[in-house]
């Protein structure tokens, strides 16, 4: 009697996993670029990011919560996704690694469903996952109330070891067998997502991810845009 074969998925980080950039950072830039980002505020986010190098903000969840909370209180919703919409089809969609969309596409036609897992907020991450036809996409979700972002993030952020229990539960869910799946990251972070899968693949790893992945006999994928 032949077996059924198992189902299996790719999970993919985004920043400088799927391209070489930090998206919300590159939108940031944008939008003081044009004037819709003030000075102040700017300053203000690379100042927490200053403390945050220091070891005075305590967790990278932290630093994140406190810049999404300067960025993002008391702005209009729909001219904020409008605006990162045509940056994304303009830009950010030109700047994907070739060899990830090829790699996506190998999954696909394997019968591999594509997962996006990605502590990058919502509205950026989303069009990532349509462009690419991701199966899943779990991404920073920002707090709205009548047409505002409040400032707040609603539920958990898809970082470390999050980032590993939500793949956990979408296998299980999904019936994947996770030691037929693979995942892709670049952050030492990232380590959590890969460990729970059977093939994990660091792509352009910072030098800490590097030297685990090393040991762990990871496969090691160098990039260039």
């Amino acid at each position: 009697m032949v077996g059924c074969a198992l189902a299996a998925a790719a999970f993919f980080d985004l920043d400088r996993t799927l391209w070489p950039c930090a998206g919300e950072k590159a939108f940031a830039y944008h939008q003081f670029g044009t004037g819709r980002l003030g000075f102040k505020q700017l300053l203000k986010v690379l100042s927490l990011q200053v403390r945050y190098d220091l070891n005075l903000i305590d967790g990278s969840e932290t630093l994140k919560r406190r810049i999404l909370s300067e960025l993002f209180s008391g702005q209009l919703v729909a001219p904020n996704l409008a605006e990162y919409r045509h940056f994304f089809v303009q830009r950010l969609s030109k700047m994907f690694f070739p060899e990830m969309l090829e790699q996506i596409e190998r999954h696909r036609t394997a019968g591999d469903r594509i997962v996006i897992v990605s502590a990058a907020i919502d509205f950026v991450a989303m069009p990532v996952a349509e462009y690419l036809a991701a199966d899943e996409c779990f991404a920073t979700a920002l707090e709205t109330h009548e047409g505002l972002f409040s400032g707040a993030v609603t539920g958990s952020i898809p970082f470390g070891e999050t980032k590993a229990r939500l793949v956990k539960e979408y296998a299980l869910l999904n019936g994947i067998a996770l030691d037929h799946c693979h995942a892709y990251g670049d952050h030492w972070e990232d380590r959590h997502m890969l460990e729970a899968v059977g093939f994990p693949v660091v792509v352009n790893p910072e030098r800490k991810l590097l030297r685990h992945a090393l040991k762990k006999n990871w496969r090691n994928q160098v990039l260039r845009n």
